[in-house]
Formats: structure tokens, C-alpha cells, sequence
């Protein structure tokens, strides 16, 4: 049973889009830190909320990949996809907020990014 449910999920792609936000949101909290250490806002508090909250995120984003295969006719997939491609929108923003902090200039990136959303709306 559980290699059939992984075996569709294969077919989806969604395993993919998952391996790309767990990068995603490893690079995040990477950039994370060395903006922390660049602008000398490097706390342990603020460190370890952080990485609870990675982990907790991580485990949400786990939890759906079953529950989107009991929502009938495929729409669970639909639902999924829409959530993981909002979630790494989420994640690119967070990166180019912590690439500004480090003195970065993200307006381009920032540009092209709202591009790429304002095309997705415009496709539903």
C-alpha cells in the first residue's frame, strides 16, 4: 500500500517540489545565520525559534503528502502543489530578505520574483 501511495506521488512530481523547498529552506536558514553574525543580531534565542520553526514547517509540509492522496479526483495534488509552490515563494523571500540584510542588492531578484507571481494569477 504505502509504495503504491509513494510510487503516485512519484508521478506527481511532488516529491521534487518537496527536495526544493527542504533545500530552500536549508539555504534560509544558512543565510539566516550569516546575516545574524554580519549585523551582530546573533542570539541563541532567536537561533533555535528559528529552527523549530524549520523543523515544524518541515513536518506540516510531510503531514499533507498522505492526506492529498485521500482528497478525491487528484484535487489533493492540485491543493498540494499550490501549497508547496506558495511555501517556497515564502521561503525565496525570506533568502532575499536575509541576502539584503548582508548588504545585498535584491531589487532585480525581488522584480523578477513578483513577475513570476503575477503570472501565476493571472493563469487561475
Amino acid at each position: 500500500m504505502m509504495k503504491v501511495v509513494f510510487q503516485e506521488l512519484m508521478e506527481q512530481d511532488v516529491l521534487y517540489l518537496l527536495a526544493l523547498l527542504c533545500l530552500a529552506m536549508f539555504v534560509d536558514l544558512v543565510s539566516g545565520i550569516v546575516a545574524a553574525k554580519i549585523t551582530h543580531e546573533f542570539t541563541s534565542k532567536i537561533g533555535i525559534n528559528g529552527i523549530l520553526r524549520k523543523v515544524s514547517s518541515l513536518l506540516l509540509l510531510l503531514f499533507f503528502l498522505p492526506v492529498s492522496l485521500l482528497i478525491p479526483l487528484k484535487a489533493g495534488i492540485g491543493l498540494l502543489y499550490a501549497f508547496y509552490v506558495s511555501y517556497l515563494f515564502m521561503e525565496i523571500h525570506s533568502i532575499l530578505e536575509n541576502y539584503q540584510k548582508m548588504g545585498f542588492d535584491t531589487k532585480r531578484m525581488k522584480a523578477f520574483i513578483k513577475s513570476i507571481q503575477d503570472y501565476l494569477k493571472k493563469g487561475r
